[in-house]
């Protein structure tokens, strides 16, 4: 991924020991290592976990449905074992660096799989489900089988990958941007003959139109702002169970293109859903941007 503006230096990824997620993760944590950047960090609700909670008024988010994006098809589900007795939910994408590539590598929240972190510093996989839905209907099931690179702290993203990859025919992976979504949505850069806008998609656990995490739902046309590295903000609606959804910016990038296929309208992965800050209520979201791990995530691509 390239970028017009300088990229702040990759964090050493650095996996951590979680208890089990009631509702909120990543929380425990902060509580549990004496670490000001961890502390810093916990007054971050995560949005993953069982809890259903209600849904706000006037709520501007869409259901999936026969005529809404068809990008969309690659932000599936994932169920996890984090006990014996106890399940979490959160969302995950399938993305790729090239158009016609199968699906194998998804991104998620880094907090979705910190039950899985080991003691070694990697990560021992346990039961799960991913489910997509092509855009025909048919459900395709997936799992997990290795979480390839993680951050469970400041970036709160994890690159993990399928048991089997998904035909492109079926679900076409969302494109990794070429640039920053800053970038992207420069209007002035790139909205000459189109305007770019930014959504976040989810299987978000409301209880009214999330309908308790079983639909997909979106916030077309929100507004992503900065932030610090690995933590931006969005004026952008989720709730429980959208953690590791998608981020995307639909743009034509014109003459700034590389390939001839980005010439006209496009849809860019460019982050992934980590919560909100206490306090704020769900229609401001935190997400982790591509570029604070884009070096880690092109080799990846470029080897799958």
């Amino acid at each position: 991924m390239k970028t017009l503006v300088l990229l702040i230096s990759l964090l050493t990824t650095q996996a951590y020991a979680g208890a089990d997620c009631e509702g909120v993760c990543g929380i425990e944590i902060a509580k549990e290592l004496n670490s000001p950047l961890l502390q810093a960090l916990s007054n971050i609700t995560r949005f993953s976990g069982s809890g259903y909670p209600e849904t706000m008024a006037n709520d501007p988010r869409k259901v999936r449905g026969a005529s809404s994006p068809k990008w969309l098809a690659a932000v599936g589900k994932l169920i996890s074992n984090t006990s014996a007795t106890t399940k979490e939910q959160c969302s995950l994408t399938i993305v790729a660096d090239a158009p016609g590539k199968d699906g194998i590598i998804a991104i998620t929240a880094g907090h979705c799989v910190d039950h899985w972190a080991s003691v070694d510093g990697g990560f021992q996989v346990g039961h799960n489900e991913t489910t997509f839905t092509t855009n025909s209907g048919k459900t395709i099931k997936r799992s997990i089988t290795e979480v390839l690179k993680a951050e469970t702290h400041q970036g709160d993203y994890a690159i993990v990958k399928l048991n089997a990859s998904i035909k492109n025919t079926d679900i076409k992976p969302l494109l990794n941007a070429p640039y920053d979504y800053h970038d992207l949505l420069d209007e002035e850069m790139f909205g000459e003959k189109f305007k770019p806008y930014a959504t976040m998609a989810g299987h978000s656990a409301d209880k009214d139109k999330g309908q308790k995490g079983k639909v997909l739902t979106y916030h077309e046309d929100c507004r992503l702002n900065g932030g610090a590295s690995g933590k931006k903000k969005g004026y952008c609606t989720s709730y429980q169970g959208a953690s590791g959804g998608a981020v995307a910016v639909t743009v034509a990038l014109g003459d700034m293109a590389d390939e001839t296929w980005q010439e006209g309208e496009q849809t860019y992965f460019v982050g992934s859903i980590v919560g909100g800050r206490q306090g704020d209520d769900n229609s401001k979201t935190l997400f982790t941007e591509t570029t604070h791990y884009t070096r880690t995530l092109d080799k990846i691509l470029a080897d799958h």
